[in-house]
């Protein structure tokens, strides 16, 4: 083999070798990104439900309260207080969304950790499972405040809507506009639609019959 042959094949097998080494680079972080717990659960979008984002009843419900403002005949009073409440638990949830992605965070972590301590894991669960509670108690809240805020036949009539719309398949108001610009913007999971089997429109039509008799 001749001396300009053997020099070619060297430096093609130091191309070779360099290939190698950097897909090695490349490849091995994302291999290792791939069993981060962490990394995990961004990609799913919502820690603890399955990948699925957790679909906001409530931001829907006072919205629709307001897009329906005309029908039920609401005053500017009491447009302004439906849409401070909406505002408010439109900021909370963001928050307390925000806290219970980092609690699953550690959570799995430590799941993930052979030498964590069952205590710890524990804790780290029920820091979670406490959070998401004090999510859904401040979304009740917010419901309440905005039915006491109608009359009894504003929310006579406002019951007769849902039951028209889920007696419809939860279709009856079809695909809308936003109507009233200065209107609070929606969470940002709002995109996420609520399952319609889902217990909490139940618990949406409960808390508006538990006050019939109520003055707003």
């Amino acid at each position: 083999m001749s001396k300009t042959t053997m020099t070619i094949s060297s430096q093609f097998s130091l191309i070779l070798a360099l290939g190698a080494l950097l897909t090695w680079v490349v490849c091995v972080p994302t291999e290792v990104r791939a069993d981060d717990p962490s990394q995990r659960m961004m990609r799913s979008g919502q820690p603890g439900h399955h990948g699925r984002a957790m679909p906001d009843f409530v931001g829907h419900s006072l919205h629709r309260l307001l897009r329906h403002q005309k029908d039920l005949g609401l005053s500017q009073d009491q447009r302004a207080k439906i849409k401070a409440i909406t505002t408010d638990y439109t900021k909370t949830r963001i928050r307390e969304e925000a806290d219970l992605k980092l609690a699953e965070v550690d959570v799995r972590t430590l799941v993930h950790d052979e030498k964590a301590d069952l205590a710890a894991i524990e804790t780290a669960m029920k820091k979670s499972e406490s959070t998401h509670t004090a999510l859904r108690l401040d979304g009740v809240k917010a419901l309440r405040a905005a039915a006491v805020v109608l009359t009894p036949e504003q929310r006579g009539k406002w019951r007769a809507i849902r039951m028209e719309r889920h007696g419809s398949g939860g279709h009856a108001e079809g695909p809308r506009s936003r109507a009233y610009s200065d209107e609070p913007m929606a969470s940002p999971h709002e995109d996420a639609q609520p399952d319609e089997d889902s217990d909490e429109p139940d618990q949406i039509m409960a808390i508006l019959h538990d006050l019939p008799d109520r003055e707003g």
